[in-house]
C-alpha cells in the first residue's frame, strides 16, 4: 500500500511539474519556418540588388530590373495588378502623363547605390501567409519596409510592398489607382 501511495505522490509531482512547459517540437518547428522565411527573404534581396547594383543608377544606361525581380519573387497577384497599372500608364503616355510608378517598389526610391537589407525578421506567420519586415539602405538612406507574403507552388513570394518610414501600401494605392482609371472611363 506504502508503494502505491508513494507512486501516486510520484505521479502528481511529475504531472505538476509538466503543467507549465511547452511543447518544444511545435516552438521548434516555428522557429524553423521563420529562420527559412528570413532566409529567403534575404535571398529574395541578395538576388534582386545583385541586378540593380550591376546597373547602378549613376550611370547613364541604367534601367530597373524590377520585371525581372517581380517574375521570380513576387506573387501571381501582385504581378496582375503591377501588369494592369502598367497597362493604364501605356495609355496614358501619349498623353505625357508620367503614370504611376514615379519610384521603384524594390529600392523605394528612384535612384539606387549601394543597395542591402539588414534586420530581417517575421512579425507573423501561417502556412500560407506570413509578414516579414526589413530595413533597407539605398544612397545611403534608411527605410523601414514591411512585406506581406504568400505561399505559392511551395515557395515564399511577396505579395504586397509596404513602405513603412513613408507611409506606402504599393498594392492598395494599385488598387485605388486602377479603380479611378475605371471610373473615369
Amino acid at each position: 500500500m506504502k508503494k502505491l501511495l508513494l507512486l501516486s505522490a510520484v505521479m502528481a509531482l511529475f504531472a505538476c511539474s509538466n503543467q507549465g512547459r511547452v511543447d518544444n517540437s511545435e516552438t521548434t518547428t516555428l522557429s524553423l519556418d521563420t529562420s527559412a522565411l528570413v532566409q529567403r527573404v534575404n535571398d529574395i534581396y541578395d538576388a534582386t540588388f545583385k541586378r540593380y547594383n550591376v546597373a547602378d543608377s549613376t550611370t547613364d544606361t541604367h534601367e530597373a530590373p524590377t520585371a525581372a525581380a517581380d517574375s521570380l519573387f513576387c506573387s501571381q497577384d501582385w504581378n496582375d495588378w503591377t501588369l494592369k497599372v502598367r497597362s493604364a500608364d501605356e495609355a496614358h503616355a501619349a498623353e505625357g502623363m508620367m503614370g504611376f510608378f514615379e519610384a521603384d517598389y524594390w529600392i523605394m526610391g528612384q535612384d539606387w547605390q549601394d543597395l542591402s537589407v539588414s534586420d530581417v525578421r517575421v512579425v507573423s506567420m501561417t502556412d500560407s501567409t506570413a509578414v516579414a519586415e526589413l530595413n533597407l539602405h539605398n544612397c545611403g538612406n534608411v527605410t523601414a519596409v514591411r512585406l506581406e507574403m504568400v505561399n505559392e507552388g511551395g515557395l515564399w513570394k511577396i505579395d504586397n510592398f509596404i513602405d513603412v518610414t513613408n507611409n506606402i501600401d504599393w498594392k492598395a494605392n494599385m488598387k485605388e489607382y486602377i479603380n479611378q482609371e475605371s471610373n473615369q472611363q
